[in-house]
């Protein structure tokens, strides 16, 4: 083979400079690596490698490496970059030695530029047409080899170090021959888990200390994650053999937490229904600003706090989901006499949170000012709530205008979306309040058991005029309506969500598209997660109200009809003290929900005009995507709004919305315990899931026993496949749930409580629910029998 003179030069790694030369990624990353002060093996690179051409110079150069064993490894411009990686794409040729062996692998690199996987990838990327260099390293007798990952790219967590370690070259992890030893780091470079192949780990802890240290270094230098290799040679000395940003990752899952001091309690119960799943940054900043500046309003009202203030007490974020802080609201005991952190546990978790504990009371006078405080907030619900509703009607924001316009509109009724939030909780305090009361008169002051949960589960039930039970109402009518229609099958349950919704539009018969129109009028606002900002009500995108309503057709058709409601409670068979709650705890109810409503309904219309706002600043060509709207928090966008369209600013808060967007994927699959001290920790479930066997307990809501197939279902979307007669095992359940309900046999729930959505709704089907089972969607699995015991509270996988 003839060596023919071509526009391609040949550098010493560490001769080059990457801000000037043009040496594609995985030169760049062993430059920076030498620049970091790390140990890497000799190497140089052909920038601008030609097929058939070979500098005479960097044969001379394989001569000055001895003529050993080397790697020829592409290193084309634009792979392993920030924006794509090309990984596995481009050929990597190993125990190359030999001039004509080196010529070979090098003609492989270059070949590999116009492979037919190289040019799919370039072209989903719409990436413009590159060159490709080439690395030739010294080949590492290694005893031991790798990969380092800064941040878990499984997880997205920054918070993990991963490494992954096989015996000798590193080669065979990649390609999967082999299985590694696996060791994950905390941020104190702990180790805080391990999986190992062997009897014994593959590396010493000296050589894993080794690697994060160093690693460490790398990642503060290069301000940004790294994918790294290494490798352990005979004596024992590290290697690194590239350095590469890690390009599947979004931002620190932890970006926008709250400060939480060590003792702090904080749980998901109550906050996860109200806001399942994790929240875009827009949502935290505006539904949960809401949330934090409502309860300091309680607060302040009767509990003796002395003004509401932007600081973070009440709420807490951590890893994209809000969490309520216990022990901020247990200060509130200290000045209310009748109230202890013990109620407080039963009324937000369903149970005495013991990690809790009781602040120091006040004097006598004070708590018992408190009391009588706490006492006229609940006795004024009804009058704040009708003064409000009369403001609410008049409440608009614009969805046209210019982003200057709308951001304006937007930041002047964040104060309106605080109040709304505030009056819903003063009626949920109500509701709270009474079932607590109702609650407490039938276990006599204690504890209640869980038959005593089911019997006030049942004196609950048949509520008439609850917002929720009318939404069951109506959509059940409607169902049956389409169920009757002869063509119901055809036209709408085996087709399309999208020919689902033209029929009933334009081609179902007026009686049934009135009753739809009726419908979406009353219920529009309403949808899955309805209080977070990015989600789309019923009313702008009823593709997941139609999904639901075609498998509820399909479960009439089959001849399962809705669920006879209960009957309502004969309160002539109640003693003095039940006669007197009952009506009052139903009444909570219906105020409460009736607020819900009305929150919602102003929710929405701050998302059509937050949305408004995203698509105006795509016409202005200051994004690229109006959906990264609700990646800014509210301030943010507000800023991004008002600042200079053309200053080099605004491209780094798209990329850095378009970061948060990815990282929120990441967080959605994240799992917490109920309740945690201090910032809360995700769940590892790898030690868990094992240990899945036994009988689940929980809070029963709703009585009665039934036996059933599971259906878990963590999303609307995959609650669609749902078969009549199932019990449904969510993590929780909102208004967008609802229509599935006239499908199932029975609700099983990780949290919850008696006043929670699910609950109010499985009374009004008269279905059995159990309610903060804390891991049923962990322990049972779709297609497990189980038998659900709402007399007692039990769950038991039957096979």
């Amino acid at each position: 083979m003839t060596t023919i003179k071509t526009s391609a030069s040949v550098r010493w790694i560490e001769d080059i400079e990457p801000a000037r030369d043009p040496v594609g990624g995985k030169a760049e990353g062993l430059s920076r690596l030498i620049t970091w002060g790390l140990s890497v093996p000799r190497a140089f690179v052909i920038i601008n490698a030609q097929e058939g051409g070979y500098e005479e110079s960097a044969i001379a150069r394989y001569r000055e490496l001895g003529a050993a064993k080397v790697a020829v490894r592409s290193s084309a411009l634009g792979e392993d970059g920030s924006e794509s990686s090309f990984a596995g794409l481009y050929e990597t040729v190993l125990n190359v030695q030999g001039e004509d062996a080196l010529k070979d692998a090098i003609e492989r690199c270059v070949a590999s530029l116009h492979s037919a996987r190289a040019q799919a990838y370039q072209q989903q990327k719409a990436l413009p047409e590159t060159q490709m260099c080439v690395v030739v390293q010294q080949m590492v007798e290694a005893r031991s080899a790798g990969v380092l990952f800064s941040a878990d790219p499984v997880s997205g967590r920054h918070d993990r170090l991963v490494i992954d370690a096989v015996e000798g070259l590193g080669e065979a992890l990649v390609s999967g021959d082999q299985t590694p030893d696996h060791y994950e780091y905390d941020l104190d470079n702990t180790l805080c888990f391990e999986d190992l192949v062997g009897e014994a780990p593959i590396l010493s802890p000296p050589q894993r200390q080794q690697l994060v240290e160093q690693a460490r270094a790398a990642v503060a230098a290069a301000g940004q994650p790294l994918d790294m290799e290494w490798a352990f040679d005979d004596e024992g000395q590290l290697k690194w053999l590239q350095a590469r940003p890690i390009t599947t990752l979004g931002s620190d899952l932890n970006e926008l937490n709250t400060p939480l001091a060590d003792e702090d309690v904080v749980t998901r119960c109550n906050i996860g229904e109200m806001m399942p799943g994790a929240s875009c940054p827009l949502t935290f900043s505006t539904t949960g600003r809401s949330i934090e500046k409502g309860m300091q309003h309680m607060h302040v009202s009767y509990a003796g706090r002395p003004a509401i203030t932007d600081e973070w007490t009440q709420v807490a974020m951590c890893s994209g989901k809000m969490f309520l802080n216990l022990s901020g609201s247990a200060a509130t005991v200290s000045t209310v006499l009748g109230t202890d952190v013990k109620s407080m546990g039963l009324s937000i978790c369903g149970r005495i949170v013991e990690e809790l504990k009781e602040p120091p009371k006040r004097n006598g006078l004070i708590r018992l000012g408190g009391m009588f405080r706490l006492l006229r907030y609940l006795r004024r619900a009804d009058a704040v709530i009708d003064a409000f509703k009369q403001r609410a009607g008049g409440f608009s924001l614009p969805v046209r205008g210019s982003s200057i316009e709308l951001a304006e509109a937007l930041d002047q009724a964040q104060a309106f979306y605080v109040e709304a939030m505030a009056v819903h909780l003063q009626s949920s305090a109500t509701s709270g309040f009474a079932s607590n009361v109702l609650q407490a008169i039938i276990s006599g002051g204690q504890e209640s058991s869980p038959e005593e949960e089911a019997e006030g589960a049942r004196l609950m039930a048949g509520a008439k005029g609850v917002e929720s039970a009318v939404l069951v109402d109506q959509l059940d009518a409607l169902v049956d309506e389409i169920a009757a229609h002869p063509d119901a099958l055809a036209k709408f349950v085996d087709c399309r969500c999208e020919d689902a919704l033209l029929w009933l539009q334009d081609e179902a018969p007026d009686a049934i598209t009135t009753a739809y129109n009726a419908f979406l009028e009353r219920h529009g606002h309403r949808a899955y997660r309805e209080l977070c900002m990015r989600e789309r009500c019923w009313a702008d995108a009823p593709e997941t109200l139609i999904a639901t309503m075609q498998a509820s057709v399909n479960a009439r058709l089959q001849g399962r009809e809705a669920a006879p409601r209960p009957d309502a409670v004969n309160l002539h068979e109640l003693s003095r003290a039940l006669r007197w709650i009952v009506p009052k705890a139903h009444n909570a109810v219906r105020r409460r929900e009736a607020t819900k409503s009305l929150l919602v309904d102003i929710a929405n219309r701050f998302k059509r005009s937050y949305r408004a706002l995203g698509e105006q600043l795509v016409a202005e060509g200051r994004l690229d995507d109006a959906d990264l709207v609700f990646f800014f928090l509210h301030e943010e966008l507000v800023d991004f709004v008002r600042s200079d369209a053309s200053a080099p600013s605004q491209a780094a808060w798209c990329e850095r919305a378009k970061q948060r967007r990815l990282a929120l994927s990441f967080q959605d699959r994240l799992e917490f315990d109920e309740i945690c001290v201090g910032t809360p920790q995700p769940i590892d479930l790898r030690g868990q899931l094992a240990n899945s066997e036994g009988e689940l307990v929980g809070r029963p809501v709703s009585r009665g026993v039934v036996e059933g197939r599971a259906r878990v279902a963590f999303s609307v979307s995959e609650a669609a496949a749902l078969q009549p007669g199932e019990i449904l095992v969510a993590p929780i359940t909102d208004v967008g749930w609802t229509p599935y309900f006239s499908l199932i046999s029975g609700l099983i729930t990780d949290v919850g409580s008696a006043v929670s959505h699910g609950a109010v709704i499985a009374r009004e089907y008269g279905l059995p629910a159990i309610v903060n089972t804390r891991m049923g969607t962990k322990h049972i699995r779709t297609g497990d029998r189980v038998r659900l015991d709402a007399e007692t509270g039990v769950v038991t996988v039957l096979s």
